[in-house]
């Protein structure tokens, strides 16, 4: 019997004077970017995730703010749902892992929203920036 798997993920929507953080994939085929974070381990919270993976893929020390969205990557066979929290930075410097390759702090507008991945585009496009920087 063919197994399909479903994971959760956190991701995090990092303001810094106005700019979100964008990371890529070193494995990528793609030049799209995505959000910071990654998947759930058993036993964590959605924030435990968020703030584990992030200081992972960035050194980044981050503090979830705001719940913003959800998002989803379906598959072939399997599909991740997942959470976009707004998060600040608490501490650390930038310091990127193996798993990405580049990364550019982005303003929000429709050109930069076209270097995002499909899955997170979606859902960005239609947040309101002013009210987000608020918060």
């Amino acid at each position: 019997m063919e197994t399909r798997k479903i994971e959760f993920a956190a991701r995090a929507f990092i303001l810094n004077d106005g700019k979100f953080l964008a990371l890529h994939m070193t494995i990528a085929k793609h030049n799209l970017y995505e959000l910071p974070g990654g998947r759930m381990e058993f036993g964590e919270t959605a924030e435990e995730t968020l703030i584990r993976e992030v200081k992972e893929e960035t050194n980044f020390i981050v503090e979830p703010v705001k719940l913003l969205d959800t998002w989803n990557f379906i598959a072939e066979d399997y599909q991740i749902t997942g959470v976009i929290y707004l998060c600040k930075i608490k501490e650390g410097s930038l310091k990127l892992s193996d798993e990405h390759d580049k990364y550019e702090w982005l303003e929000f507008n429709e050109e930069n929203l076209d270097k995002m991945h499909e899955v997170y585009k979606i859902r960005i496009k239609n947040w309101d920036i002013n009210n987000i920087q608020g918060l």
